[in-house]
């Protein structure tokens, strides 16, 4: 009986170290993919890249057109894509 306790001590002492790695990197900002660029978007923070879908609107192009990019290509399903301004 007293074998059985020592080894769920033990787990239970190793599941919190193998938990405690994870923690620290949830409570780390994701970094960005390195081809697309860190942009507020209608006050959002985002990471836009050409091609990705975007929010079609006058206000979002606005913010989209500081950061050198437009929100105007259509696909065959009436998505809208990032394109160079």
């Amino acid at each position: 009986m007293r074998r059985r306790a020592a080894i769920t001590a033990i787990l239970a002492s190793l599941s919190l170290v193998a938990a405690s790695p994870g923690a620290t990197q949830a409570s780390q900002p994701a970094t960005a993919h390195a081809a697309c660029e860190q942009a507020v978007i209608l006050g959002k923070h985002k990471c836009i890249a050409k091609g990705q879908y975007c929010t079609h609107s006058k206000k979002a192009n606005r913010d989209y057109h500081k950061y050198g990019y437009h929100c105007g290509k259509r696909d065959k399903n009436g998505r809208y894509h990032l394109v160079y301004h």
